[in-house]
């Protein structure tokens, strides 16, 4: 586009955009279409030919017609237009784990969007009307588990839920252990050393087993709820 504008086209480019832009409004568009077509408080990343023609600059979306967007470059202020290209998309099966219960879902990922075993995607739940945030425990592609696949070579992304789990903890009080499971949000923090209300008893966290393999042992250490697999607590009375 720099190329095809030359030297003095880019002047004459924007007197065409902004009289297009005035034309629009002065004509009758109305304040609501007005409101629809203008969308300033979006941005993308795409070369500008002002002043970055080879590397993408965060620009402000002023309208879209189309395949068509008429954006402004937050560096130097130009304004140009930039063809949106449609994103292929694969639907991918992700069976989501949470406690003992699984519900099958369908993921729309982009279709060359690497998964890795590990990865935190959301999940949209339809007939909950909500969305849940899970991590990646197993990729199945071509018939085989992986670590990593891209979402169109997909047959099945396993996960757990980690928005909300539930967190075993062992209490000992000297003589007995008792086993408690308490529900709570994934990013919740659990620290070696310190006293927990849990139920009715305050107990000392002494250890933290992870689902990544491992303890956490050390006085201060600070888990996430959604990466224990089990606490172990001694009672203090």
């Amino acid at each position: 586009m720099h190329d095809r504008l030359g030297g003095g086209g880019i002047k004459e480019y924007r007197q065409k955009v902004s009289n297009v832009l005035h034309s629009d409004i002065h004509h009758g568009l109305g304040r609501r279409q007005h409101q629809m077509n203008t969308r300033s408080d979006l941005q993308i990343a795409a070369a500008c030919p002002t002043c970055s023609p080879e590397e993408p600059r965060l620009h402000h979306i002023i309208r879209q017609h189309g395949a068509e967007v008429l954006v402004r470059c937050d560096d130097c202020g130009s304004v140009h237009t930039v063809i949106s290209k449609p994103v292929r998309t694969a639907s991918v099966r992700t069976i989501v784990s949470r406690g003992e219960d699984s519900e099958r879902y369908t993921t729309e990922l982009p279709a060359d969007h690497e998964v890795y075993v590990g990865d935190e995607l959301l999940v949209d739940d339809p007939s909950a009307d909500e969305v849940h945030l899970v991590e990646v425990a197993s990729v199945e592609s071509d018939g085989r588990r992986t670590v990593v696949a891209t979402a169109a070579e997909i047959d099945t992304i396993w996960a757990r839920a980690i928005d909300e789990v539930t967190v075993k903890i062992a209490i000992h009080d000297g003589t007995r252990t008792e086993s408690i499971r308490m529900q709570v949000f994934g990013d919740q923090e659990y620290t070696v050393g310190a006293i927990e209300k849990i139920g009715w008893k305050n107990a000392r966290i002494i250890r933290i087993k992870l689902h990544k393999r491992g303890f956490k042992k050390n006085k201060g250490d600070v888990v996430l709820a959604k990466d224990i697999k089990r606490i172990f607590a001694e009672r203090i009375r």
